[in-house]
């Protein structure tokens, strides 16, 4: 916190000795009162790698700074981090505390997980008021062995508009087509029991699937696993060869009578960039002829003659032809303009033919939120922006009026031509198998000693983990994709050099992309927004008691225990809500709250809150292009072993038996579901609670109903659920032990319809349990076990010692891909970070990275090579 009062000082400083008018003072307290109340957070995440076998661990650094002046400032002290495939599902969800002001902690993934492209989603409670755009995204790719026992080769072939054919042929490991194998699919999401069709591949392996654009995944699957067991979600790639451009007019409006600067962008159907050209046309006369020069992004000058039209005429690569009308001419609105100069940023004002000019006009320039210079303007003005006084980063000049309505904005980018930089050294230049590295990380001259952070370090095989140059990393993301939206493809490409070839090609980014981190015109008024997602700075316990009549039961007596030996005694308020706070419990940790009336009876009833997250949503581009490379690199890695602490594991062909599996029911309706978790998969997820287990059901989650009842539904609709054949209050649902549990069954809403009429006409949810458990007595509604998400407790990462004879004569082969990680690094202004670890058996290229930010917020990216030969 010092550190923004620091921030705070400087702006106010800054406009001490100017005259304000009473605009520009409400802005500046407005702008202040942004900073100092209504916290900003950004966060970043540097993983170990980016590729993971299936068993492994996303070793990972969580960097929560200051949103306007960047510093690891921690005003939330927890981050959450999901694991989220392109079904829009978690995978898992972990949430990590605050350790000496870091964030660090590793994400299981699942051994029976899905071979495929997965996005990590990282966050705070807090974030979430920002919305899904500015929650920090990455992609992994994850590696599972046993999938390359069938390769899916898809293509597509276009039918009519929006129709199209999935030719998908089924392959083994050795290239053999599966001749004449039944299966069943489902194409898009299952609505229905008609949904599952079956079908029959020809002797290429081949079968169709007829689709359209809303689908976004074909789900194959071999009928009672024969002849194996065998399912596979396949991902439809966006293939529309519909493209869209864009035409952004320096400063937001084509002004008449003026020579304007305008920039465009051309993007296919999936968000990514597509190559175009084209003509501009003034009425029917050609004026200019456009190419995109970079990513999609171009710029041309336009003469904006008085009552005219102009409009463009587009072409891709693939000879795909479009009409795009460019915007409306104002012939009365006032603009602002930028040209760059050494040091100095020129701007100018430009108006329109009839054009007028308000009672008070300003320029106004800020930095993510902080005010940094503001001009009153009498009419047509230059002026020139210091760009050594800019903080590194984006910022935003607007042209306002007194009353806060925004004429015309822009946003510019300045980068550091000269930043701090990292220096790391060995102790020898090559090393061979299984030898000590020595490692000293200090700041390069002439920032030694002067400078000190926090970092993160790790260490991996080139040949297993691809090394992407131009990938999002945290210079990139903190300086510039959090703040805008929409995806920016190789954003670390205007990062890794300083030519003006770069520098022209960040610009079109900046005119591009709009500033979306908050609105600065209603700032300007005092409008802010609302918080739904309050800041968390600790764990607590709430919820709320009703008596017996249902009404809010004040003064009521609460215990909360946990299996830990937690004990707390609170009492509800005038509203029966109640408050257990100051607590601190991790993620093994289990609940029961019991609540007595102000009277000490036992006739009421309580509810625990549980915590609100944005849906999960898997937006990262998918096209025909990534499915390409995907597909490539899946059959290059594809291995019939993976690798489980560093011992090879060899996935070998399941031995065929030829009696069928008999399938368990325990309930007349299971037979029918086209969903079930049976016992073996509830025992594998033993330490989940009943609510979490259910929630494994594709789609189904446990929320509030309309009226604020706790309920299971699927895919936003409430089921109908059944505990042994006959209806349970949820309540007594939420009491059946995990051990209990036999089977858990889904009917879909056809069939939920059919039997049970309109009370499962969306769907219903058949738990058995063992046939000694009985509900207990509905007496009890005052007592409710529960478990809410607690802090992860981080492994150890695990580097061997072969100093150590019984380490080093262990004649297992070491092939890891991540040698080394090492989550807090901490360099002292003087004292550098000296660090050491072994090398593996693998022989070849290394690559080790190190990200982090000093305590002043300058943001820190380096990586050498490390060799073993």
């Amino acid at each position: 916190m010092k550190k923004v009062v620091v921030i705070l000082g400087i702006i106010l400083l800054a406009y001490a000795f100017k005259e304000m008018s009473p605009f520009e003072k409400k802005l500046l307290s407005n702008l202040t009162a942004q900073i100092r109340e209504l916290q900003q957070e950004k966060l970043y995440l540097h993983t170990d790698k980016s590729v993971y076998n299936v068993g492994e661990k996303v070793w990972f650094r969580a960097y929560l700074v200051h949103a306007a002046g960047l510093q690891p400032i921690v005003y939330s002290r927890f981050v959450y981090v999901d694991l989220v495939d392109r079904r829009d599902s978690i995978v898992q969800r972990i949430k990590v505390v605050s350790r000496d002001s870091s964030f660090y902690g590793q994400v299981n993934i699942p051994k029976d997980l899905q071979q495929g492209d997965y996005c990590l989603r990282g966050y705070t409670y807090y974030m979430q008021n920002q919305g899904e755009d500015f929650l920090f995204k990455k992609k992994i790719r994850v590696i599972n062995p046993k999938d390359s026992k069938v390769w899916t080769d898809v293509t597509y072939t276009k039918n009519r508009e929006n129709n199209y054919t999935a030719t998908i042929r089924l392959l083994d490991s050795e290239g053999e087509p599966y001749d004449r194998v039944l299966l069943t699919y489902i194409a898009g999401i299952k609505k229905d029991q008609y949904s599952k069709k079956n079908a029959r591949t020809d002797k290429e392996g081949k079968f169709e699937v007829k689709i359209d654009t809303t689908m976004k995944t074909i789900e194959v699957e071999f009928p009672e696993g024969r002849p194996f067991p065998f399912k596979r979600y396949i991902h439809i790639p966006a293939h529309l060869r519909d493209f869209d451009v864009q035409f952004f007019p320096e400063g937001g409006s084509l002004l008449s009578n003026n020579w304007q600067k305008v920039a465009f962008k051309a993007i296919g159907a999936d968000g990514r960039a597509v190559h175009a050209s084209g003509e501009v046309y003034q009425d029917s006369v050609v004026i200019a002829t456009i190419e995109t020069v970079h990513d999609g992004m171009g710029c041309f000058k336009l003469p904006v003659n008085p009552g005219k039209k102009f409009y463009a005429v587009m072409r891709t690569e693939e000879g795909v032809e479009k009409r795009f009308d460019l915007p409306k001419v104002s012939d009365d609105g006032w603009g602002i303009s930028l040209i760059g100069q050494d040091s100095m940023l020129h701007y100018r004002v430009i108006k329109a033919v009839n054009a007028k000019l308000p009672k008070e006009l300003y320029v106004l320039v800020h930095c993510r939120g902080m005010l940094l210079g503001s001009n009153r303007v009498n009419g047509l003005m230059k002026g020139s922006i210091d760009m050594s006084v800019i903080p590194e980063g984006i910022s935003h000049i607007v042209l306002m009026d007194g009353d806060a309505n925004v004429y015309s904005q822009r946003l510019f980018f300045r980068k550091l031509k000269q930043r701090p930089e990292l220096k790391i050294t060995t102790n020898k230049p090559t090393y061979v198998s299984r030898e000590l590295v020595e490692m000293e990380i200090d700041f390069d001259e002439p920032f030694k000693g002067y400078l000190d952070g926090s970092f993160s370090i790790s260490v991996t095989d080139n040949d297993k983990v691809v090394q992407d140059s131009l990938e999002d990393n945290i210079l990139s993301n903190l300086l510039m994709t959090s703040d805008i939206k929409g995806y920016i493809d190789h954003p670390a490409y205007y990062f890794n050099d300083t030519t003006p070839e770069v520098a022209a090609h960040l610009d079109l980014v900046m005119m591009t992309h709009g500033w979306t981190r908050f609105d600065i015109s209603k700032i300007a008024k005092g409008e802010f927004s609302e918080m739904k997602f309050p800041l968390e700075i600790g764990q607590i316990v709430s919820g709320r008691v009703n008596n017996f009549w249902g009404k809010k039961s004040k003064g009521a007596n609460i215990v909360l225990i946990s299996n830990y030996g937690l004990c707390r005694m609170v009492e509800t308020d005038e509203t029966g809500n109640f408050v257990v706070d100051g607590i601190a419990f991790h993620d093994s940790t289990s609940f029961l709250v019991q609540a007595l009336s102000a009277k000490g009876r036992r006739g009421v009833t309580v509810r625990v809150d549980e915590d609100e997250f944005l849906p999960a949503v898997y937006d990262l581009p998918y096209n025909m292009q990534e499915k390409k490379k995907e597909e490539e690199f899946y059959k290059q890695h594809g291995l019939n072993y993976y690798y489980e602490n560093g011992e090879k594991i060899y996935v070998l062909d399941e031995v065929q038996v030829v009696r069928r599996k008999i399938k368990k029911s325990y309930s007349f309706y299971d037979n029918l579901a086209n969903h079930q978790l049976d016992s073996a998969k509830i025992a594998e997820n033993g330490m989940f609670d009943i609510t979490q287990i259910i929630q494994l059901l594709p789609g189904v989650t446990f929320e509030k109903d309309d009226e604020g009842e706790d309920c299971f539904k699927q895919f936003g609709r409430k089921l109908y659920v059944l505990v042994n054949d006959f209806e349970e209050p949820m309540d007594q649902i939420r009491l059946i032990p995990v051990g209990a549990l036999r089977n858990i069954s889904l009917l879909d809403r056809m069939q939920g319809q059919i039997f049970f009429g309109e009370r499962g006409a969306n769907g219903v949810l058949i738990i058995s349990a063992e046939p000694g458990w009985t509900p207990k007595p509905l007496g009890r509604p005052n007592v409710l076990p529960f478990k809410l998400l607690g802090y992860q407790v981080p492994d150890e990462f695990y580097v061997p010692k072969y100093d150590v004879d019984s380490v080093r004569k262990d004649n297992r082969y070491d092939e890891r891909s991540t040698i080394y990680w090492k989550p807090v690094v901490t360099i002292d202004k003087g004292n550098p970070a000296k660090l050491s670890f072994y090398t593996a058996d693998t022989y070849g290229k290394y690559t080790v990275t190190v990200e982090g930010i000093t305590t002043n917020g300058i943001i820190c990216r380096k990586r050498i090579p490390l060799i073993l030969k």
